[in-house]
């Protein structure tokens, strides 16, 4: 009976418990309001979240777009910094009528070379489309680098393969001890080797990927071919010695190949005519 009599007492607990629960609602704030005179402003898929600074450089420009563009518009923009004076970043972009696009410009002061800063930037709430699906996001996160590539000689770059020669500046970074061919044969497609004439003379280390074969070490160039898509250059590891120091002439013999196979090999020639 005393048994009986817990295990009601038990279940007309659990029931209780139960019901009381039941009336506990949760309460949740409502989402906020969508403005329905904003404007949707953004920041464009252009915008690098790599930027890279050259060594004299001391601003650089971030693109902000508005779909609506017929008035002019001022928003705000805030900013996460936490490496104070070193960056100066607007606190609003200032759209023209008419205009859906404006260039922002960030200024810095005093940065250290080869260092990563992580900054962010982010739109007025106000003038976002918060529930909207689309690729484009009013916030921009990136991680921005002052390069220590300087100059280290002039000279006349040919290709016969792209059919031609121009002037072309020879970089050099002391900090990973790399040359440079910076934008070679396209913007964004750059050429970095190891050289060292006093202890290796004429020999030069092309920076890429290996083939599995390990016979070439291959680059893109930025061209592509309308049927056979990206063209690589491939630089033969069998002879490395790529520079004579009589003439100051660099010789790459490029083996020029597409997902099709290969254009054959032809060479590029780089003559220094000046150095710093």
């Amino acid at each position: 009976m005393k048994t009986r009599l817990s295990l009601n007492i038990i279940i007309a607990f659990v029931l209780m418990f139960t019901i009381s629960s039941c009336k506990d609602e949760i309460v949740r704030d409502p989402s906020p309001i969508a403005n329905p005179n904003s404007t949707n402003v953004y920041f464009s898929v252009k915008n690098s979240t790599s930027p890279v600074l050259a060594l004299k450089q001391d601003t650089f420009k971030v693109m902000v777009i508005r779909k609506i563009k017929t008035t002019v518009q001022e928003v705000a923009i805030t900013s996460e910094n936490v490496y104070g004076d070193k960056f100066s970043i607007p606190d609003k972009v200032v759209f023209p009528a008419g205009k859906d696009s404006v260039l922002i410009n960030i200024v810095v002061k005093n940065l250290e070379l080869m260092k990563k800063y992580k900054l962010a930037l982010q739109i007025d709430p106000e003038q976002t489309n918060p529930y909207v699906i689309q690729k484009v996001y009013p916030r921009l996160e990136f991680n921005l680098t002052k390069e220590d590539y300087a100059s280290y000689a002039e000279g006349t770059y040919t290709s016969d393969f792209f059919g031609g020669d121009w002037p072309q500046t020879l970089e050099y970074s002391p900090s990973t001890k790399l040359y440079r061919f910076k934008d070679l044969w396209a913007t964004g497609y750059n050429v970095t080797f190891k050289w060292d004439e006093a202890a290796a003379p004429g020999v030069v280390n092309i920076q890429g990927t290996s083939t599995s074969a390990k016979d070439y070490i291959y680059l893109q160039t930025g061209s592509v071919d309308p049927t056979y898509g990206m063209v690589t250059a491939n630089y033969p590891t069998a002879n490395l010695k790529y520079y004579n120091s009589t003439t100051k002439t660099f010789t790459f013999p490029i083996k020029w190949t597409v997902s099709a196979g290969s254009f054959g090999i032809d060479a590029d020639i780089y003559v220094i005519t000046k150095t710093y």
